[in-house]
């Protein structure tokens, strides 16, 4: 694998503080983010209590690591997989699923603490 794509559930625990996850985290090599990750967390921030606060916090941690844009190959990879998985009546959240392609095409080990990603084969997942 190329390093580790970080799911938007692992960023919050982090920053929030939770303990086993910052231990995690700091174990990790290579980490990049998914723009739709960083979608996600941007999202929160607006619709949360503190949106100052929250979209500070967040655009200071994105500013550390980089961030995989959806292009034209991880769009062939996500039309690919979401195919597979309605063909196998798997529903997985549209937003995973191109964090999923993401990891996919990159060649990258997802690391995310939400339990349907097991269900796409070609996925890495780091246990956690």
């Amino acid at each position: 694998m190329n390093g580790n794509l970080i799911d938007t559930n692992v960023i919050i625990k982090l920053l929030n503080g939770d303990q086993a996850t910052v231990d995690m985290f700091e174990t990790l090599i290579d980490i990049k983010i998914s723009s739709v990750t960083a979608g996600e967390l941007y999202y929160g921030a607006r619709k949360s209590s503190k949106v100052k606060e929250n979209l500070e916090l967040f655009k200071g941690f994105l500013s550390e690591y980089h961030i995989i844009e959806i292009d034209e190959s991880v769009s062939n990879v996500y039309g690919e997989l979401k195919a597979n998985l309605v063909k196998q009546g798997i529903n997985i959240p549209e937003n995973d699923i191109w964090i999923a392609a993401t990891a996919i095409y990159n060649n990258l080990t997802l690391v995310t603490y939400d339990e349907h990603f097991k269900k796409i084969n070609s996925l890495s997942l780091l246990k956690t």
